[in-house]
């Protein structure tokens, strides 16, 4: 490295590169710390090989931040730049490519998650379309003819603030649609936030990235479930095969009610159960045993039991006038 370029790099890198430190220089290579956030932040070791500047400097990057392969990524884009530059000064314009990179690539810091949604979440006929700049990502997911588009987005400060949720598109109930998104927030929220009550042995609260948890819920356990999933009272199928027959009547026998064990049941099914007894402890959910809280079906235990036994009074009083008009 001539000393005219390294008396430049040591005078104006620091002022003309935002968020970076200059960490050493020599005639042998510069070290720089470039940060944009707590999550996307690097060490760029540049190392000057025998007959620079005609040959370009070669590349290293470190981070206990992000993926390696965004690291490797970079090194690959650093390098580019350095090819064009061969025969010229290369030190700051490299340090303003990788500081680019950080501004203009949201996702680096979740490229894993992404993966995951992609490989693991998705199959043939989904769509994803990423917005890197945005830093948002659309995916739309379909089951049996049902589907599902929700935009996701972070911010500068992910992981550390939850992603964003929006529901674009759907053909499912809105109501149910409306209550994907609802508890897939509250499981971004999780992430990100400790529980009130923490259980003596439980580790310590740490935050953790969010997309994931929350791709898998949409995905996997609302969009691919549901379609196929099962009235919890008559077994029969929850949804038409056809979404084109969906009911969005909320008082029709075939209406699909949600209770938040997570379960379904058609509205006639439902409404028949919570009616009949026993009615001790509240309704319990056949599958999985837990209580059915509902807003339809608010009435405690005892009321239910009054209504019950006047019910039982009232069919009583007709057979018996049943039976003495047949005499």
């Amino acid at each position: 490295m001539n000393a005219e370029e390294l008396a430049r790099v040591r005078r104006d890198l620091e002022n003309t590169v935002p968020g970076l430190e200059l960490i050493s220089t020599s005639s042998h290579s510069v070290q720089v710390k470039i940060r944009r956030t707590d999550h996307k932040q690097l060490r760029l070791l540049l190392m000057f090989p025998e007959g620079y500047p005609a040959k370009s400097i070669l590349v290293e990057v470190k981070s206990h931040t992000l993926p390696e392969r965004v690291m490797k990524l970079i090194e690959n884009i650093s390098e580019k730049e350095a090819k064009k530059l061969q025969g010229q000064h290369q030190v700051i314009a490299v340090c303003k490519v990788v500081r680019q990179f950080l501004d203009e690539n949201m996702f680096i810091v979740c490229a894993a998650e992404l993966d995951a949604v992609k490989n693991k979440l998705m199959e043939e006929g989904d769509d994803i379309k990423i917005r890197q700049k945005a830093g948002s990502f659309t995916v739309k997911a379909y089951k049996n003819g049902y589907f599902m588009a929700i935009r996701l987005s972070i911010d500068d400060d992910y992981p550390t603030v939850e992603v964003k949720i929006e529901m674009k598109e759907t053909n499912f109930p809105r109501d149910l649609a409306e209550m994907f998104v609802r508890q897939s927030v509250e499981h971004a929220r999780r992430c990100i936030v400790p529980p009130v009550m923490i259980k003596k042995g439980d580790p310590p609260f740490k935050v953790r990235p969010s997309i994931l948890p929350v791709a898998e819920y949409l995905i996997r356990d609302c969009i691919k479930y549901y379609p196929v999933a099962k009235c919890s009272i008559c077994e029969e199928q929850a949804f038409p095969e056809d979404p084109v027959n969906v009911t969005q009547n909320e008082k029709s026998p075939a209406y699909v009610e949600y209770v938040y064990c997570s379960h379904v049941f058609h509205h006639k099914c439902l409404d028949n159960y919570m009616k009949t007894p026993p009615f001790k402890g509240g309704k319990k959910c056949p599958i999985c045993g837990k209580r059915i809280f509902h807003e339809k079906w608010k009435a405690t235990p005892e009321l239910l039991e009054q209504r019950w036994a006047y019910k039982q009074a009232k069919d009583r009083e007709l057979a018996e006038v049943s039976d003495f008009m047949e005499i």
